[in-house]
């Protein structure tokens, strides 16, 4: 294998992992490489430097993968797969636009880009679907932390500047069971401190309303244009901002060109008086990790506390665009 093929895969936060003839092409597909172009941050990266891409995230998850279970293959290529059905700005608009990503990626896979590459080395897509339709480690079960999320969190936090460990320094202290991640107390504390601290900007006032300024703006959009939302859900982000900014609505060209220029004039009201947008959070994460096959929480009254601290992030309040 190439040394340019390996490198494909290189990030920052997990030992180098070679993959397979298989895994590489599944990258060099057009459902994969579209990945690169969709923000795992929502809008949040228009406004922020937490800039990395779903390709990213899937890559690590991957990784994940490979680094637990080497020679499962069936389960590597499921996390190489697991993300290819997100629309544009990843969970931005996914609810306004009623979608579910996770039907998509099955849709995906079982057309000819994935499904030609899986059958010519003998994997049966079904398998695949499987596997990402059923709670697995890589979703975690039972409410306990599994591998997805954990690149999530390591990938956030790192781009936001608040991890203090690269990932790599301490996954030998990480088990990655049938039901999800297994680790030392003190290990676990610190991985929900990164849920917390990721949460915290992720989920803050700020961040949930850019991505609801986005959907508001694409809903706009689509009130005087044609495209189905079909159509739109194989964008890329760059594709919707171009599309918004030449807009036949004049409204959603202002919130666009607002949201991507001007976001200081975005205020917060921290209760809903009816004069702007309504913004709340959609889902605050509960899973945790588990500590010698039990969930943290059964030990750890801090880790209960960091659990209450996150449930204590909701909130209802508005945003306003200011003159």
């Amino acid at each position: 294998m190439e040394e340019k093929e390996v490198r494909l895969f290189s990030e920052p936060l997990y030992p180098s992992i070679k993959p397979n003839s298989l895994e590489v092409q599944l990258v060099q597909s057009k459902p994969l490489r579209r990945l690169k172009h969709l923000a795992h941050y929502g809008a949040g990266s228009l406004v922020s430097p937490v800039v990395h891409s779903r390709f990213e995230h899937t890559v690590g998850v991957w990784k994940l993968a490979a680094y637990y279970y080497p020679e499962d293959i069936e389960l590597r290529i499921a996390a190489l797969l697991h993300d290819i059905g997100h629309l544009p700005f990843s969970h931005a608009v996914e609810n306004t636009l009623k979608f579910n990503h996770h039907q998509l990626t099955e849709q995906y896979i079982l057309e000819n880009d994935v499904f030609a590459i899986l059958h010519q080395f003998n994997m049966d897509p079904h398998k695949i679907i499987a596997i990402l339709n059923k709670p697995s480690v890589i979703t975690g079960k039972d409410n306990i932390l599994g591998i997805d999320h954990l690149d999530s969190f390591f990938r956030d936090t790192y781009m936001a500047g608040t991890l203090e460990i690269l990932p790599k320094h301490i996954l030998h202290k990480i088990r990655c069971t049938s039901k999800g991640i297994d680790t030392d107390i003190e290990t676990g504390h610190y991985l929900l401190q990164l849920i917390l601290s990721d949460h915290k900007l992720f989920l803050s006032p700020e961040m949930v309303a850019v991505d609801r300024l986005l959907a508001e703006a694409i809903k706009l959009h689509f009130s005087v244009d044609t495209m189905t939302k079909q159509e739109f859900a194989r964008l890329t982000d760059s594709d919707v901002l171009a599309m918004l900014k030449a807009s036949p609505s004049r409204e959603a060209k202002e919130l666009i060109n607002t949201l991507l220029f001007n976001p200081h004039k975005f205020r917060i009201n921290q209760h809903q008086t009816g004069k702007g947008y309504p913004i709340n959070i959609r889902k605050i994460y509960s899973k945790v990790p588990l500590n010698d096959g039990k969930p943290l929480t059964e030990h750890s009254q801090k880790a209960k506390n960091i659990v209450d601290d996150l449930q204590n992030l909701s909130f209802e309040s508005e945003v306003l665009i200011t003159s």
